[in-house]
């Protein structure tokens, strides 16, 4: 699962397609993005950053993982 947010309100995605699809119908403007699992992560956390979301005022949307191995 993803949790996209900016400021106090986000969303959850089930994928990364998903919130692709959801920030489409979002406000323009740059987005965190966090992986959430049942399953801890090798860190034993259950949730990670994984990039960013940026919905353009052209309606266009860029999901942007972070370039490193989280």
């Amino acid at each position: 699962m993803f949790r996209i947010s900016r400021g106090d309100s986000g969303f959850d995605a089930d994928t990364i397609e998903q919130a692709r699809e959801m920030l489409r119908d979002g406000e323009p403007g740059r987005y965190h993005v966090d992986e959430i699992r049942a399953d801890p992560f090798p860190s034993g956390h259950t949730s990670r950053r994984w990039g960013i979301g940026i919905k353009r005022a052209d309606g266009s949307v860029e999901l942007e993982p972070d370039p490193w191995e989280a």
